[in-house]
C-alpha cells in the first residue's frame, strides 16, 4: 500500500515536477531546433549574392590573357625589325662588281686648243686614249672635222702612225687643219678616225660604243 509519510510524498512530487521541468525543457529545445533549421534556408539564400563573385574572377582572368598576349607579340615585331636592319645593312655593304671591259683602244675625249680656235689657224687637236688590251697597239690615226647635220667631213688632219700605251694616253694630231670665217664664229664637230690594213676608215669609239665627237666654234 502507498506510504502516507509526507517526507516522501514531498519527494515524489519534486521528482515529478522535475520531470515535467525538463520534458518542457525538451519541448522547448525541440521548438529551437526548426527555428534554428528556418532560418538556415534564409542564409542560404545570401550566397546567391555573394555568386556574383566567381563572375568577376574569369573577368579578371581574361583581361590579363590579352596583356600576356601583347607582350608575346612585341617579341615578334623586335625580331622582325631586327632582320630588316640586317638587310639593310648587308646591302650597303654588298661589294659592287667591276664591270667587264672588252679588249680593244677607245678614244674617251677630244680637247681643241685654243677655244674657240681662231680664223684661219690650225688649232691644235688632243685626243685621249684608252688601250684595254694590255699591250702596246699601233694605228694610223686623224682628225676629222665635219659642220652640224653634214655626212661629209669638212676637212681633216694628217694620218699619224702611232702606238697606243695600254691604259690611257693622249696623243696630239699634226697641226695642219684650219679654215676661214669672216663675219661670224663657225660651229663644228671634231671627230677620230683610224685606217684598217683594208685602206678602210673607222671611227674610234668611247667604251658605251657611241660616238666622242666633241662641238667647238671657228671665231674671227
Amino acid at each position: 500500500m502507498p506510504s502516507t509519510n509526507p517526507a516522501r510524498q514531498q519527494l515524489r512530487f519534486s521528482l515529478i515536477v522535475l520531470i515535467v521541468l525538463m520534458a518542457v525543457l525538451a519541448l522547448s529545445a525541440c521548438n529551437a531546433s526548426p527555428a534554428t533549421n528556418a532560418a538556415t534556408p534564409t542564409s542560404l539564400a545570401t550566397p546567391t549574392t555573394l555568386g556574383s563573385t566567381p563572375t568577376v574572377a574569369p573577368i579578371q582572368t581574361e583581361t590579363a590573357a590579352p596583356s600576356a598576349t601583347a607582350a608575346d607579340t612585341s617579341t615578334p615585331s623586335a625580331t622582325a625589325t631586327a632582320t630588316k636592319r640586317a638587310a639593310s645593312v648587308a646591302s650597303r655593304t654588298r661589294p659592287i662588281p667591276t664591270p667587264t671591259i672588252p679588249p680593244g683602244v677607245f678614244v674617251t675625249a677630244i680637247k681643241i686648243d685654243p677655244t674657240p680656235a681662231k680664223s684661219n689657224e690650225p688649232p691644235q687637236f688632243t685626243v685621249t686614249f684608252l688601250n684595254t688590251t694590255g699591250k702596246p697597239q699601233t694605228y694610223r690615226w686623224f682628225v676629222k672635222i665635219y659642220a652640224p647635220n653634214q655626212p661629209q667631213s669638212f676637212g681633216e688632219t694628217s694620218r699619224e702612225d702611232s702606238a697606243i700605251a695600254p691604259n690611257t694616253s693622249q696623243l696630239k694630231s699634226t697641226s695642219d687643219w684650219k679654215t676661214t670665217t669672216v663675219l661670224e664664229c663657225m660651229p663644228l664637230i671634231a671627230r677620230v678616225f683610224w685606217v684598217d690594213q683594208n685602206n678602210q676608215v673607222i671611227e674610234f669609239m668611247k667604251l658605251n660604243g657611241s660616238s666622242p665627237a666633241t662641238g667647238f666654234n671657228v671665231c674671227p
